[in-house]
């Protein structure tokens, strides 16, 4: 039965491709020759993950109208992991032994990767292939880049790893939280999404001499952390919770999430509860874009997060693409963004490595290609440093804490202000600013209960 479902799982494209197919304008001639596979494991009814296989089956369509990748088509299958470990490696096992795929992303929870991870080096000699993570920030998976390179030297994360948020957070904390709270931000409540991902803030991560957050913001910046929890993705009754942090006397409440977690609702329950006067920044995940207005029936106002759906020129590549997806229905989250541009970041290591039959040259191509993407610069770090080897760049791996590379990821930061409009307050590094001038500065930042009282006029 398990075999069936993988079988319905992989071919489940075909109805991915009547849904987001779109007919292409400006046809150049028709590649020919072997296709070139593309694979991707993921859930398919996943929030998360769907998105990104929509965007890159639409990102393949282009490429495939406007000739193909050294004239030959590229093809793209999906493997439906149903949200299982144990689909997700017979589904990467069957992209390569039945699909001939020379490309597998995989979903970005650190777990699935890991697992994922292990088998593919298990069949890399009789498949070589490239492998590369979507989204995950788990540490694990570049580490063992450097302690065994013929190993996994095939593996890299489209994302950055645990220890460069450190840099976006002491700016925040040190500047654009100060900045919002002119009499003085002293108390704080912190939520974690209680998956592996989040650990190494909780505890630290004492070989990189980076501390507990709770430990940096308080002894850095005064800030004490008032109530701290860790909560289960989805499901939880926040209700409680919000009760609990109303009467500790926080001035912020600050929620690590990702696109796994239930922020609609806990922006729901926040809004009708004794905390909805306490302004809530959210880390990640639906908040992402308008639909996250939608989602919560506006009880989301007031709250603050990265806005990726954003039309201004953060590169040249922003706006056409959040217009793009927007006409095709696809929400343009964080992980989105990098999921199309990884297909054309591909496009051009294939061009770089003459082709695909060379895994080592792909590999070379890899660590050394750099594009422009909607959201800046994607590039891998070439650097010998755990974890960051092999992850997209964003930070100076020599000093995690506070150098950001400019442009690598330009990051805006909006709150959702009366009707569903969005105030940028800036960008999440200092390198930044100049990006976000005369759009948004922190102190267009506007109290929760100011809002709702503009509304009642």
């Amino acid at each position: 039965a398990m075999i069936k479902r993988l079988r319905c799982g992989l071919f489940i494209v075909a109805v991915l491709s009547l849904m987001f197919c779109f007919p292409p304008t400006g046809m150049s001639a028709a590649p020919t020759g072997e296709p070139i596979v593309i694979g991707y494991v993921g859930m398919v009814l996943s929030p998360g993950t769907r998105p990104c296989m929509a965007i890159q089956k639409v990102a393949v369509d282009e490429i495939n109208a406007a000739g193909g990748v050294l004239g030959r088509p590229l093809k793209y299958v999906i493997a439906d992991n149903k949200g299982a470990t144990s689909l997700s490696v017979e589904g990467a096992r069957r992209l390569l032994m039945e699909e001939k795929a020379k490309f597998i992303f995989v979903e970005g929870r650190t777990e699935i990767c890991l697992a994922a991870q292990e088998n593919a080096a298990a069949m890399f000699k009789d498949y070589p292939h490239i492998m590369i993570f979507n989204g995950p920030m788990g540490r694990e998976l570049t580490d063992r880049v450097l302690d065994e390179y013929e190993k996994y030297k095939f593996c890299f994360r489209d994302w950055d790893p645990e220890p460069s948020h450190y840099a976006q957070q002491r700016y925040f904390w040190g500047k654009t939280w100060k900045d919002r709270f002119p009499k003085g931000l002293t108390k704080m409540a912190i939520l974690w999404e209680d998956l592996e991902w989040t650990k190494p803030w909780r505890d630290g991560m004492p070989d990189l001499n980076l501390p507990p957050w709770e430990e940096m913001v308080e002894k850095d910046y005064g800030v004490k952390v008032v109530y701290s929890k860790a909560v289960k993705p989805r499901g939880t009754m926040y209700l409680p919770i919000l009760q609990q942090i109303a009467g500790t006397g926080a001035q912020q409440i600050f929620y690590i999430s990702s696109w796994f977690t239930d922020t609609e609702s806990f922006a729901k329950q926040w809004a009708d509860s004794a905390a909805r006067d306490i302004p809530v920044d959210l880390y990640g995940g639906v908040s992402q874009t308008s639909d996250f207005w939608k989602l919560t029936g506006g009880k989301c106002m007031g709250m603050v997060g990265s806005f990726t759906e954003c039309r201004i020129p953060l590169t040249e590549k922003t706006i056409p693409f959040v217009e793009m997806a927007t006409k095709h229905q696809i929400p343009t989250q964080i992980h989105v963004h990098l999921a199309y541009a990884d297909v054309y970041f591909l496009k051009k290591v294939i061009e770089t490595a003459g082709g695909t039959d060379d895994v080592d040259k792909l590999i070379k191509a890899m660590e050394t290609v750099e594009t422009t993407y909607s959201l800046g610069k994607m590039a891998y770090e070439t650097k010998k440093i755990k974890p960051y080897f092999h992850s997209k760049i964003r930070v100076d791996p020599a000093d995690p804490q506070h150098k950001t590379y400019p442009g690598a990821f330009i990051q805006p930061i909006g709150q959702f202000q009366n009707g569903g409009k969005i105030q940028y307050l800036g960008g999440s590094c200092e390198e930044n600013e100049a990006i976000f001038k005369g759009v948004g500065k922190p102190s267009d930042f506007v109290m929760p209960a100011e809002l709702r009282k503009r509304d009642k006029k």
